[in-house]
């Protein structure tokens, strides 16, 4: 399981610096965006979102709260829930 994750992450990782890039071209370029990286990569939050729907946790916040924190704890560097819930809009993809 634990090599399964690591593999999902480097697959996420690698679709989201191809994203990114292609996005940056897109976009009209403002001096007023903020450009600061988080705690929490988008590739993390999307792997710790794509854990929780393949886990058998019928809630999000048990499985963050017990399941994540205590077992994944080395692999991402986690923020506290509440903050976790205010990253999630960032996730979708435009």
């Amino acid at each position: 399981m634990k090599k399964c994750i690591i593999t999902a992450y480097y697959l996420i990782d690698n679709f989201y610096k191809i994203y990114q890039e292609w996005e940056r071209k897109r976009l009209i370029p403002s001096s007023n965006q903020r450009n600061r990286d988080g705690k929490l990569s988008l590739a993390e939050l999307l792997t710790v979102v794509i854990y929780f729907y393949l886990s058998s946790c019928k809630d999000y916040k048990n499985y963050y709260l017990y399941y994540l924190s205590h077992k994944y704890k080395r692999y991402f560097c986690l923020p506290s829930y509440s903050r976790i819930i205010q990253l999630w809009p960032r996730i979708l993809l435009h």
